[in-house]
């Protein structure tokens, strides 16, 4: 009886939750998914962003710079770079949900297709290679030159939470006793439940 009132009570809660718009949810808006800054990078050049992952590797030469997957998709992942955090991580924290707040930076990857193209192209007049000053300006080259560019994202850590396991066994507990409680409401709105 009183599991059944508690679940009436969340469901209830739930639904009156709906109609308001809870100050947390702008913080919540602000969470991006790592999905969306790999898959459109320029659109986040140079702004911080924050965004939760797992700790999937944590370089073992260096320890500057650690691999974040998705949390609900290992097929995004996303390389941050640690800089003066470095001493604050180690490989046992690898498994780890974390959230990170940093500035995206993006980067060509095939940028050396440019620089070779362009060194054939000069050879005769003794010109060296060049680099270029920006991201966009490495893609408009590239592309002028019938070159795809490979753009990848990567963060420049500002700050870090590593979230307690405790706190994800709670969150991943009060997302199914919600399931079930909408599940509850949904019945008893149907007339389908007792």
């Amino acid at each position: 009886m009183l599991k059944r009132f508690a679940m009436i009570a969340v469901a209830a809660l739930l639904v009156y939750s709906c109609g308001q718009a809870p100050e947390q949810t702008a913080d919540a808006a602000d969470v991006k998914l790592i999905a969306e800054l790999v898959s459109e990078p320029l659109a986040f050049e140079g702004q911080e962003v924050t965004f939760e992952g797992t700790i999937t590797h944590i370089c073992r030469h260096s320890g500057d710079k650690m691999r974040v997957n998705q949390l609900d998709d290992a097929d995004f992942s996303i390389m941050v770079m640690l800089e003066e955090f470095k001493t604050q991580f180690s490989q046992e924290m690898e498994g780890r949900q974390v959230k990170v707040t940093g500035v995206l930076k993006t980067r060509v990857r095939n940028m050396d297709a440019l620089e070779e193209q362009h060194d054939h192209d000069h050879a005769h007049d003794g010109e060296e290679g060049h680099a270029c000053g920006s991201t966009e300006e490495a893609i408009k080259r590239m592309e002028e030159r019938g070159i795809t560019p490979d753009v990848v994202a990567y963060i420049e850590l500002v700050s870090f939470e590593i979230i307690p396991a405790a706190e994800v066994a709670e969150e991943a507990e009060e997302a199914e006793e919600t399931a079930e409680a909408v599940e509850v409401a949904e019945a008893q709105k149907s007339g389908e439940g007792c």
